[in-house]
């Protein structure tokens, strides 16, 4: 499994965003991860399904403020190509992953996980 969070930065937390924009209350959970990332915690945002459309730069500010304050972003890969989106540009620092990896991440117990 490759390791894309800084080691010894406990707690890990692994955030999975599955809505997009559109979802009325998903901007709360997005701003729960800037927050998380401010404190200092080591934390890992995932983008799946149609989370991935914040995958584009300037798409979502608490996204901005989420990189900027130290927070680990990724994105499925299958769903960037469903959504058409695998041969757009994407933020700075994304990285593209395979749900094996994002597998080997949930099952790690030092990991805590939240899926939106």
């Amino acid at each position: 499994m490759t390791e894309i969070w800084e080691s010894g930065a406990p707690p890990r937390l692994l955030l999975i965003e599955s809505h997009g924009r559109v979802m009325q209350d998903a901007g709360g959970f997005r701003r729960d991860a800037v927050t998380q990332a401010l404190i200092g915690h080591s934390v890992l945002l995932f983008l799946v399904q149609d989370g991935v459309v914040l995958a584009v730069p300037g798409s979502d500010e608490d996204l901005d403020r989420f990189q900027k304050g130290g927070g680990v972003l990724a994105a499925d890969g299958f769903s960037l190509a469903q959504r058409g989106l695998d041969q757009t540009p994407l933020r700075p620092e994304l990285r593209v992953v395979a749900m094996d990896e994002v597998a080997g991440w949930i099952l790690d117990p030092a990991v805590r996980v939240v899926w939106h």
